[in-house]
Formats: C-alpha cells, structure tokens, sequence
C-alpha cells in the first residue's frame, strides 16, 4: 500500500535531527487532533444532551489509529515498537491488551447492568436480578468482543509487522 510515497527530500540527505523533530511534530499534531476529538464529544454530550450526533469524531478517533494501525505493521516498525516496550516495561504490550480489553467489556457490562436495574426494575430484589441477568449477559458479549479487537488487532498487527521485518531482511 503506497498511498503516499512522494518524498520531497528524494535523493537529498536528510539531516537526522530535523527528520526526528519533525516526527515530534507530527506526534503532537496526532496527539492533538485525538484531544480536540474527544473534547468535542464530550462538549456535545453536556452542552447539547445525549442525542447529539458524535459520529464524526468518532470516525475521526477510530479512523485515524486504525490507519496509524495498519500503517506502522506494514512498514515494520510495530513489531519493533512493541519489542522494545516488551524490554522497558514490567508488563508485555499482549498482557495490557488483555487488560484492557477485559476492563473494557467489564466496564460496559457493569454499566448496562446498574442502567437497566435502575430505569427498568420495579423493586429491590427485580433491580438486583435485572442488574446480574444484564451483566451476565453483557459480560458473555463484550468481553470477548474488546478482547478481540485488543488483542487480536495486536497479534495481527505484530504478526504482519515481523514478517514485513523477514522480507526486508531476505
């Protein structure tokens, strides 16, 4: 996939540092454009209430780390990313994502458990039952739904990443 392949540096010798300085800058530029999305979000939902349509941030949110995703595995560099922080840090890049994607699918279920006791029960024991019934439930769906899009996302992307890696260096 060579979408954008124009370099206008082509042929000339590129100073080190301003190529790292100017990596910086784009860090900080994608960093910011993922701040001014989530603020957006959250500005529309206490600004305008919860019918406020979102989706554009959300496409730009789940658009742009897919193609950073997809982009850093093609080129190689994900396998090397995630091996290095595999070194440095005390959990393995697999391990957060597991984490993660349990937190996440726990989280959601918990909450469309404690939302449906209290808006649908008409007692204590029904809010109690309505709340494990949902979660349960929830629990069975999410959780190996965000496991799948963690870490699988993860073990695709490195799988990919490291045999992009083993062609460069055949």
């Amino acid at each position: 996939m060579k979408w954008f392949t124009w370099d206008p540096n082509q042929g000339k010798h590129a100073d080190e540092r301003v190529v790292n300085l100017q990596n910086k800058i784009y860090r900080e530029a994608y960093t910011l454009i993922m701040l001014i999305s989530l603020a957006s979000i959250i500005v529309k939902f206490v600004m305008l209430g919860k019918d406020t349509p979102v989706i554009t941030e959300i496409v730009i949110l789940l658009a742009s780390s897919l193609y950073y995703l997809i982009r850093s595995a093609s080129l190689g560099i994900y396998s090397d990313a995630v091996e290095v922080h595999d070194r440095t840090s005390k959990f393995k890049m697999s391990t957060k994502n597991i984490i993660a994607g349990s937190a996440l699918g726990l989280g959601l279920a918990l909450y469309f458990g404690f939302r449906s006791a209290t808006l649908y029960a008409d007692g204590g024991l029904q809010s109690l039952w309505y709340f494990v019934l949902v979660a349960f439930v929830s629990l069975m769906i999410y959780v190996p739904l965000f496991l799948l899009l963690t870490f699988g996302l993860h073990k695709a992307a490195n799988k990919a990443s490291m045999h992009v890696n083993k062609e460069e260096l055949e």
